[in-house]
């Protein structure tokens, strides 16, 4: 018996229906990637640019927790020296001007004589510093002084200038029996993704 040799193969693939689905499942995945990566992206975003008041109180927060462990490195990291010395020589009237100012300045001479100067002298007077506040820690250990430093409440944060807002914190204080509680103004400069104190009446802490 000869085989038949015209009979037709039929090559249409048996697994047709599973490959649609395999498209379909991959489409799903594809748009909840994508879904996802947009909520991610809108996020960091609104870290950067819509959370700037946030930042704003958390250096004072920084600060003001720094004051409080009598941590001298810690005070000063929340500090910006060079927008401190802009802000030093502004009027009120002119915090609006304070951006232009602070980059004008780090263009001039008298920011790089004052960096130098900084540079060359900010280890001693960050030592004399914590020199202080370790005598000041000693006392409160010794005597068993109830001391403490801490915010209450914030009251406002308001945008003054471009990248300069001002920020005012109720603040409690106790050394020993002396309790107090005053509402102080900080002056807070974003610089980058961060935020830095420039000025403020924050001086009774020190």
């Amino acid at each position: 018996m000869e085989e038949n040799e015209n009979v037709e193969v039929n090559e249409t693939p048996i697994n047709d229906g599973a490959s649609e689905n395999n498209e379909k499942n991959g489409s799903k995945k594809a748009l909840i990637i994508g879904i996802v990566v947009v909520v991610i992206v809108a996020i960091v975003l609104f870290n950067i640019f819509g959370n700037t008041k946030g930042k704003a109180k958390g250096v004072v927060k920084d600060f003001v927790k720094a004051m409080n462990s009598l941590n001298a490195k810690k005070m000063m990291s929340c500090v910006d020296p060079y927008g401190a010395q802009v802000f030093s020589e502004l009027d009120e009237e002119d915090y609006e001007d304070f951006w232009d100012e602070y980059k004008d300045y780090l263009k001039s001479d008298d920011y790089e004589d004052f960096k130098e100067e900084y540079e060359e002298e900010k280890d001693d007077q960050l030592d004399d510093l914590q020199d202080m506040f370790d005598e000041q820690k000693e006392e409160i250990k010794d005597d068993d002084i109830d001391y403490s430093v801490k915010i209450k409440e914030f009251k406002s944060v308001k945008k003054v200038g471009k990248n300069l807002y001002k920020v005012k914190a109720k603040i409690s204080m106790q050394y020993d029996d002396d309790k107090d509680s005053k509402t102080m103004e900080f002056y807070v400069m974003k610089k980058g993704l961060s935020c830095y104190i420039v000025g403020g009446d924050y001086s009774s802490l020190l």
